[in-house]
């Protein structure tokens, strides 16, 4: 019965270890590393005084994304519960981070063919019927 108890108490201290881990480790989405690195210059978006490329390196080397697309309107990250778009403004650079919904209605026009929809999904769906006009 003691033996249960200590194997019981180890288990649990495990498992809040675990937890607390992965509390504190960041987690997947980039925004509160984003919020406390750069300044808030409204909802949801940031400024940096270095150029695209290199802002959206720095926000990548800390926040590994899912994917990202980089063309010449700006680079844009994508993350399980976000996605990020870093675009030139001035010297610097404007950074948004908006749930993949609102980051994918934005930023269509850079992003329609290669992430899909809102979802992330590539636009694979033929529709149904009988197999005429595909």
């Amino acid at each position: 019965m003691k033996r249960a108890l200590i194997g019981g108490g180890l288990l649990a201290g495990l498992g809040a270890l675990i937890l607390l881990i992965a509390l504190f480790a960041g987690g997947s989405s980039p925004k509160g590393w984003i919020a406390r690195t750069f300044p808030k210059t409204g909802p949801d978006t940031y400024r940096s005084s270095d150029g695209p490329l290199r802002t959206a390196e720095r926000i990548a080397g800390k926040h590994k994304p899912d994917d990202r697309v980089t063309d010449p309107t700006g680079v844009y990250l994508r993350y399980r519960s976000a996605i990020v778009g870093v675009r030139p403004a001035g010297a610097g650079s404007r950074i948004t981070v908006d749930t993949p919904a609102r980051g994918y209605a934005r930023y269509h026009s850079s992003l329609g063919g290669r992430w899909g929809g809102p979802g992330g999904r590539a636009s694979t769906f033929r529709g149904g019927g009988p197999g005429e006009g595909k």
